[in-house]
């Protein structure tokens, strides 16, 4: 318990864990193992931000070049 005194002091104070970073890494390898691979690690940042952000892709493209 003394060996993780300041953790067990974090938790109590803000009730939050690492499961929501260890969340982001598992969907991370998912998105890794479904590519083949990327050539830049742009690329393979920004499929990892698309599939876990709150991105509404539609709302981006100007309504003039919408076809619905």
């Amino acid at each position: 318990m003394r060996k993780h005194l300041d953790a067990v002091i974090a938790y109590s104070d803000t009730r939050l864990t690492n499961a929501i970073s260890e969340g982001i890494n598992r969907i991370a390898k998912i998105v890794k193992n479904r590519a083949s691979g990327f050539r830049h690690l742009e690329a393979f940042a920004d499929m990892i931000l698309l599939t876990i952000g709150d991105v509404d892709i539609p709302a981006q493209i100007p309504r003039r070049f919408r076809t619905c």
